[in-house]
């Protein structure tokens, strides 16, 4: 591991070792943290290293065991890619083992990702699309000290709080506020109370909000601003509003295109079992993969009425 790692989180390092290795004896699917890729790419390399200075290095690492499996993953690619011939010794070759391991290796480019951050500049995190909070853990204690909240993007800010304000209403009180006796409130009065939530969050913190605030030619919900560099924008809709699909592919992703803003959220409220069905079939059916709208994080803020524990 990096020595800065070593020396500041011996025991995570360790535990973080543990566990990709008592996982290799379950049939589960693990998530993997930026620690747990780290810790398995080092690995992986340090490997390699070792089978290049070693000259009985596959019959003292690789079983039978582990022979019987590659022999099974060089079949089935055979079977993937019949016209192309699969040469089975490739597999004993760790040299490209990383390369089949890992879409990409952004935790490597962290120590200059936070040097160009720290200088004013995350430009670098845009044009490859890295959200740094994702490789928060990996950072210097020093650095990490600095960000109270874990985070040190807005957006990450951002998601964090949008994801509380979901627990909250569907598991809380809060949701009583989204109710006026038997009726749903008004989008005006969601987003007042919105409002009051995101307020008490960011108070004290550098960051500038404003309401209705006017872009282009209209205006959107909530614009966030930070440190000259982090503009994030959030657009509400109830689910039942006919300017639900307008409201995304029109208002919000020309605001995205016509500003300097490089994230948003699009938060649709349901209130109804039919609101819930149209919000997901929503998500399903305006998850693009262009550059624009894999800035947009799409939320659903699940203020069906709940039932009384005592009455279920």
């Amino acid at each position: 591991m990096p020595p800065y790692l070593r020396r500041e989180q011996f025991l995570k390092c360790r535990q973080v070792f543990q566990e990709l290795y008592e996982w290799t004896a379950d049939s589960f699917m693990h998530s993997l943290t930026s620690f747990h890729e780290l810790a398995l790419y080092m690995f992986v390399e340090y490997m390699s290293d070792l089978q290049n200075d070693i000259e009985d290095f596959n019959a003292i690492f690789f079983d039978e065991e582990t022979k019987e499996l590659l022999k099974e993953a060089c079949e089935r690619e055979q079977k993937d890619y019949p016209n192309e011939r699969v040469d089975d010794e490739a597999y004993f070759d760790l040299s490209w083992a990383t390369d089949c391991l890992f879409d990409d290796l952004d935790f490597l480019m962290i120590p200059d990702l936070q040097a160009r951050r720290a200088l004013g500049d995350s430009s670098l995190e845009y044009y490859y699309g890295i959200n740094i909070d994702y490789y928060f853990e990996i950072l210097p204690l020093d650095i990490q000290r600095k960000y109270k909240t874990n985070h040190i993007t807005l957006t990450g800010e951002l998601c964090d709080l949008i994801a509380y304000i979901e627990r909250r209403i569907k598991y809380g009180s809060l949701n009583k506020l989204f109710w006026n006796e038997e009726k749903p409130i008004t989008e005006p009065q969601i987003q007042l109370v919105l409002e009051n939530v995101i307020d008490a969050y960011f108070e004290g913190k550098p960051v500038d909000i404003t309401r209705e605030a006017q872009l282009s030619d209209g205006k959107i919900d909530f614009k966030f601003y930070k440190n000259m560099e982090e503009r994030v924008l959030i657009e509400i809709k109830r689910a039942n509003s006919s300017y639900l699909k307008k409201g995304y592919e029109e208002q919000l992703l020309s605001y995205l295109q016509s500003s300097n803003y490089t994230n948003a959220f699009y938060l649709i409220v349901c209130f109804t079992d039919h609101d819930f069905e149209r919000a997901t079939s929503f998500i399903r059916e305006n998850v693009y993969t262009d550059t624009i709208q894999l800035y947009i994080n799409i939320s659903i803020l699940d203020a069906r009425r709940r039932r009384p524990a005592s009455k279920r």
